[in-house]
């Protein structure tokens, strides 16, 4: 039960995206879309919320504890500073989405190797087939990649 909130969580923002994508366009980066949305907090709140469910479950489950929390927390900074062309939140939202990406992937890597492999191997294919939105894809399969090990260790597989 306590695993539900965040997998719902998940496959909101990966809803999110994909409507946006249908509608827009594909976006160069997740965060391109708060922008493209209007500016408008449901994004970054959903951000805010997946890396809060996240959190507690990345912490039971062990590993480098302290690499679970730098990847929430840096998710959360994301969500709480949305406006990267802000002079302002430019340097909190990148220094966040650069330390959650980096300690989200390796966090897995001493969960899941095989995860990582995955994940890396698709964003790659991904990246080469679609160059403009290069970053999109390693952000989404970052994110992927931990969502996966959340799911494949807390159901013990």
């Amino acid at each position: 039960m306590v695993v539900f909130v965040p997998i719902l969580l998940y496959a909101l923002t990966l809803l999110l995206i994909a409507l946006y994508s249908r509608n827009m366009g594909r976006p160069t980066m997740i965060s391109e879309m708060y922008y493209g949305m209007g500016r408008s907090c449901m994004m970054p709140c959903v951000l805010v919320a997946l890396a809060l469910s996240f959190l507690p479950l990345m912490l039971d489950l062990g590993g480098q504890q302290w690499l679970a929390f730098l990847t929430c927390m840096g998710l959360a900074f994301v969500g709480a500073s949305p406006a990267y062309l802000s002079e302002g939140e430019r340097p909190v939202h990148k220094g966040a989405a650069i330390i959650s990406a980096l300690a989200g992937t390796l966090w897995c890597l001493t969960m899941e190797p095989c995860v990582v492999a995955v994940a890396a191997f698709i964003a790659v294919i991904a990246s080469l087939a679609d160059r403009r939105c290069w970053l999109f894809w390693c952000e989404v399969c970052a994110l992927s990649s931990v969502a996966a090990t959340l799911m494949l260790k807390t159901f013990g597989a």
